[in-house]
């Protein structure tokens, strides 16, 4: 005696699609795509050196995603009440969902002036020595045109953009993003996965037609 709705034989449904048939939502990778106004915590060191805590949560206000044939970036910019940071999640090429993290700050937006260089020298504050800088050479590696898609609390908006990337001695990044005629620079170092931990806001529902 079979019971309702199941063949004895085959021990499934009768009516209807087999679990196994039914679309399945892709899973979506824990740093791709954060939700706006979700709670980041970072850890890493220099966050610890500028706070003086051992980590400090930031909430997600704007979400950058740069799209090229051989680029597919994050750029979070998260905020506090004091300062803004950006959170870098690039996708590894050649790998199926590997990704590496990076912490970046925006050094500078002006309008473009002249062509930018293959070579850059910027300076920054010398920790040990308040009256003096340090320079810091950054060497072009590549230039990378790409469709920006930039998110925040009133909805997104698209762009075509270039990307130049640069790259100094001591494996300290920049990358410049130039959009019309403006530029936005961007300089970061690599941090550690363990060095973030993520509260994600909820999303709203999408509305059934």
């Amino acid at each position: 005696m079979a019971l309702f709705g199941r063949s004895k034989k085959e021990g499934r449904a009768l009516f209807g699609r087999r679990k196994d048939d039914e679309p399945k939502k892709p899973v979506r990778h824990e740093l791709v795509d954060i939700p706006i106004e979700s709670m980041i915590e970072l850890s890493d060191i220099t966050t610890y050196e500028e706070t003086g805590d051992t980590s400090h949560v930031f909430k997600l206000v704007t979400r950058k995603k740069y799209e090229a044939d051989s680029l597919r970036r994050y750029m979070y910019h998260l905020q506090d009440v004091e300062e803004e940071v950006i959170l870098g999640v690039d996708h590894i090429a050649g790998t199926k969902e590997e990704y590496e993290v990076s912490r970046w700050i925006i050094d500078d937006e002006c309008e473009l002036g002249d062509p930018l260089p293959d070579h850059i020298t910027l300076y920054f504050p010398d920790p040990e020595n308040e009256n003096e800088d340090v320079a810091i050479e950054y060497t072009r590696q590549d230039v990378v045109p790409a469709v920006l898609t930039l998110t925040d609390a009133e909805g997104e908006e698209k762009f075509d953009v270039e990307l130049h990337e640069y790259v100094s001695g001591d494996e300290e990044f920049m990358s410049i993003e130039l959009r019309g005629d403006w530029l936005t620079f961007y300089t970061g170092v690599l941090i550690r996965r363990s060095d973030i931990e993520i509260y994600p806001a909820m999303e709203p529902a999408s509305k059934s037609k």
